[in-house]
């Protein structure tokens, strides 16, 4: 659990009795009955529940923890890490509206307590949808305290999600003069390069971040998306050949090694098809892991295989995928399925043109879920 600014909760230091699990015994389940034994008593002191909460929340065990802080904000309604607390336990169990309700009150807050209020009532607004909200909320918290690392990281990251990629790109340029040694903020700064179309900033951005850790997966996942969106595949092979050998790899760097190995018109099939069969296996909703099984098993000669993955494609996976439809109609009309073939056909030209490049809205999206 994140403590507010300005008194900062000694999560880590003190290890109370009463939230200790008895051997052989859930630790939700003993947390629980602490919990209890500790509630039942007429007067807590502040500090013991802040702590207790915090303790309970450090171990994602917010449901204990938010009716700890709920005590805490009834008999300390002064108190702002109590307020504070309850809204990030509230947020952490998706319970927004009560994480707002928690933020409001009449105490008094200093400039650092205000700021940290903007800044989670922004992340509670995004996540009701109230975007504009969001945006004057996290706006004022990175504008009140620039130095703050996560200040920025979430409106940059607001901005990179709303598709406004100038300002999420002023966003982390000024947070990376903060913390030039941050691998996140170096990686927002990236996202917004890559997004923003000016690819060859942000390779040299993803190598900056790599060499401060050459595992960091999200950065090796956006290196590579941006040498195969811009045609660079062998860079992208390269790139990607270490790195699907790795169990913690990104199953996404699986599909984008076969896909830069059939842009190279390999006859690696072997590999392309098990980089396919794990990407798709991790990644149910990458259509283009179908896709491009598809084309590999016909370039094998198995044109049975072929139809098999589109019909997967488009029966399951994403049934607007207009060029699965097409792909699909073409090679019924191969095997004489004529009547397949029209039905395919006529679904192909049923479904509106999609004004954005799939595979690369695809991609923005996911680079964005891997960072969250």
């Amino acid at each position: 659990m994140l403590s507010t600014v300005g008194t900062v909760l000694r999560i880590a230091l003190v290890l109370l009795w009463t939230i200790r699990p008895a051997a052989g015994q859930p630790a939700a389940t003993d947390a629980q009955r602490a919990v209890d034994q500790l509630l039942a008593r007429p007067h807590i002191e502040l500090e013991l529940l802040l702590e207790t909460g915090a303790k309970l929340a450090e171990q994602e065990l917010y449901t204990p923890a938010v009716a700890i802080f709920t005590r805490a904000t009834a008999d300390y309604p002064s108190s702002f890490e109590a307020r504070y607390n309850l809204a990030l336990a509230n947020f952490a169990l998706g319970r927004m509206r009560e994480a707002q309700s928690a933020l409001t009150g009449s105490v008094h807050l200093s400039k650092e307590q205000q700021l940290a209020r903007d800044y989670l009532s922004g992340k509670i607004f995004d996540s009701l949808g109230d975007h504009q909200s969001a945006e004057r909320s996290l706006q004022a918290a990175f504008q009140g305290a620039p130095q703050e690392e996560n200040y920025a990281l979430d409106l940059g990251l607001h901005y990179l999600r709303q598709g406004r990629y100038a300002n999420a790109l002023a966003t982390f340029e000024t947070a990376v003069k903060y913390h030039p040694d941050s691998m996140f903020v170096t990686l927002g700064l990236g996202l917004a390069q890559a997004f923003g179309d000016d690819p060859p900033r942000a390779i040299a951005t993803c190598r900056k971040v790599l060499a401060m850790d050459a595992n960091f997966t999200p950065a090796r996942l956006l290196l590579a998306s941006v040498l195969y969106m811009t045609g660079e595949n062998e860079l992208c092979v390269r790139e990607t050949a270490d790195a699907v050998g790795d169990p913690g790899a990104h199953p996404y760097l699986h599909y984008l090694h076969a896909a830069a190995l059939m842009k190279l018109n390999s006859k690696d099939y072997a590999v392309m098809l098990r980089d396919l069969d794990a990407a798709s296996r991790s990644l149910p909703g990458c259509a283009f892991c179908y896709f491009s099984q598809s084309k590999v098993h016909q370039e094998l000669g198995d044109d049975a295989a072929a139809i098999a993955d589109l019909e997967l494609l488009v029966s399951r996976v994403d049934p607007e995928f207009s060029q699965g439809w097409y792909r699909l109609a073409t090679l019924y009309q191969h095997a004489g399925r004529h009547a397949d073939s029209e039905k395919a056909l006529t679904r192909f030209r049923a479904i509106k043109t999609r004004q954005s490049d799939e595979e690369a809205e695809y991609l923005r999206r996911l680079l964005l879920e891997s960072v969250k």
